[in-house]
């Protein structure tokens, strides 16, 4: 009897083993569009947002070389880490810009409050 539960452990065990995931194809395309976006939203030229961008880059080729050689899971974990940097990345950017535009407006509003000589 304990031959047929080490039997069927050991079927178990060899089948989830075997079982492969399938490429995350989907995960991967979102992530490129994330850095796409990033990259339009100017990602490249705020510093802070920089760091994050050229992390997400990096991440989308590692999670590449993952798939060629079938490390489908890790690839999947990459290409998730690779949207969340390329999304902050993108969020960074914006915030650098809304405060730039918002310095601008504050210099302008400050001119115009000031009398004319």
């Amino acid at each position: 009897m304990n031959n047929i539960y080490l039997a069927l452990a050991a079927l178990t065990l060899s089948t989830g083993c075997g079982a492969s995931r399938p490429p995350p194809n989907d995960h991967l395309a979102s992530a490129i569009a994330a850095v796409s976006a990033a990259q339009a939203a100017g990602a490249a030229q705020a510093p802070r947002a920089a760091l994050q961008l050229k992390l997400a880059e990096e991440q989308v080729a590692q999670a590449r070389e993952m798939m060629k050689r079938g490390q489908h899971e890790r690839a999947d974990y990459m290409t998730l880490r690779a949207f969340n940097d390329a999304q902050l990345a993108m969020a960074l950017a914006r915030e650098q810009q809304a405060n730039a535009m918002l310095e601008e407006a504050s210099e302008e509003a400050d001119s115009a409050a000031q009398p004319a000589p």
